[in-house]
C-alpha cells in the first residue's frame, strides 16, 4: 500500500495519473474544461519537476546533509560496513557487476573502498534475497574476501533492515547507502538503538540548486521523484512509529 501511494504521489506518477484522468473525461462535453485543466496540470508538473534546479533544491538537502567518509582509518573503532541494497537483477546473461543498477554499483564501490582501508572490517549486505545475493556476488567478484561478507536477506525495506541488523551489531558501523536515502535510514536504525556512521554515495545532482540545469531532463525528473519518495517515506515511517 505504501509503495503504491508513494508511486502515485511522486511527480511522475502524479502527472501520469492526472494525464490519464484528463484523457478519460475529455469525451464528456460537460467535463471538457476540467479535462483541459487536468492535462495542463500534468504537463506543468512534468516541466517543473524535470528541471535540474528543482531536483537539486529538493534532493540536495538530503544528499549533502552528511559529510563523505574518505578514509575508514579515521574511525579505528569501526569493524563493520553495512550496505543497504538498491535494485539488482539476477540475470545470468549479464556480467555480475552489470546486474546492479547505478545506485547499487556506487554503494558497492564505496563499501569496497572502505573495506580495503580497513582489512579487519566485514561487509554486511542487507535487503531482499535476490538483491542481497547479487550485491554480494558483485562484491566478491571485485575482490572482497569471502570470509568478510555477511548477507542479511530477510529485509524488504529500510525499516525491516533496522530490525534484522539489530542482533548483528552492537558497536558503531559505517552505513553505506545513497546520500538521498541517508536521513531516513539513519533515523530508523537509531530508533532500534544502533550506531550508524553515515557514509553517503550516489549523488544525483549538485549541492547548490542554483548550479543545476534549468532545462527539463528525464534524469532530473527521476531525481525529483527520489526526493519526494524520501520525504513521503519519512512521513510514513513517522506515522508508523518507526523513526
Amino acid at each position: 500500500m505504501a509503495s503504491i501511494l508513494g508511486a502515485l504521489l511522486a511527480p511522475s506518477g502524479l502527472a501520469y495519473s492526472l494525464f490519464v484522468l484528463g484523457l478519460l473525461i475529455c469525451f464528456k462535453a460537460q467535463w471538457r474544461r476540467l479535462s483541459w485543466g487536468l492535462l495542463a496540470a500534468a504537463g506543468a508538473i512534468n516541466v517543473v519537476c524535470s528541471s535540474g534546479m528543482v531536483a537539486a533544491a529538493l534532493l540536495g538537502p538530503l544528499e549533502y546533509e552528511y559529510p563523505a567518509v574518505h578514509d575508514a582509518r579515521s574511525r579505528p573503532d569501526v569493524k563493520h560496513i553495512v550496505v543497504l541494497t538498491g535494485y539488482a537483477s539476477d540475470d545470468p546473461n549479464m556480467p555480475v557487476t552489470g546486474r546492479l543498477n547505478p545506485s547499487s554499483a556506487f554503494r558497492v564501490m564505496l563499501a569496497l573502498q572502505l573495506q580495503r582501508q580497513c582489512a579487519a572490517c566485514d561487509v554486511i549486505v542487507s535487503g531482499g534475497p535476490e538483491t542481497t545475493k547479487v550485491t554480494g556476488d558483485a562484491l566478491l567478484a571485485l575482490g572482497l574476501p569471502q570470509d568478510r561478507l555477511v548477507l542479511e536477506t530477510a529485509s524488504k525495506n529500510t525499516a525491516a533492515s533496522a530490525l534484522n541488523l539489530r542482533p548483528l551489531l552492537n558497536q558503531p558501523f559505517f552505513l553505506v547507502t545513497s546520500g538521498g536515502h541517508l536521513r531516513r535510514s539513519l533515523a530508523v536504525l537509531e530508533k532500534q538503538g544502533l550506531q550508524p556512521i553515515p557514509a553517503p554515495t550516489d549523488y544525483q545532482g549538485p549541492k547548490d540548486w542554483r548550479t543545476g540545469e534549468l532545462r527539463p531532463s528525464p534524469l532530473s525528473l527521476f531525481a525529483t521523484d527520489l526526493a519526494v519518495h524520501e520525504y513521503i517515506g519519512r512521513l510514513w515511517y513517522g506515522l508508523k512509529g518507526e523513526l
